[in-house]
């Protein structure tokens, strides 16, 4: 998955439906329709704040120190994050 990808997901996502974003995203990444559809609305964050929070994770121009910095800056991104990692504990 490239960061052109995601990008172009992220500028695209707002005006897509949840089932279209699930099927495009998860052709990019290793997490099916489902779970994407039931991440986001686990959030209840909006497709295209999904898609910049993994385009920055995904960085690997980036130390995750940089990366950390990049999440913490951004508006709206923390309230994705917390879901996750409540998927993974």
């Amino acid at each position: 998955m490239s960061a052109q990808e995601w990008e172009a997901l992220r500028k695209k996502a707002r005006t897509m439906t949840l089932e279209q974003y699930a099927t495009d995203a998860s052709s990019i990444i290793r997490s099916t329709k489902e779970e994407i559809i039931s991440i986001v609305e686990e959030s209840q964050v909006d497709q295209e704040k999904l898609s910049e929070l993994i385009s920055i994770v995904n960085d690997a121009s980036k130390t995750n120190n940089q990366r950390a910095e990049a999440i913490k800056k951004a508006t709206g991104l923390i309230e994705v994050i917390v879901p996750l990692i409540k998927r993974l504990i």
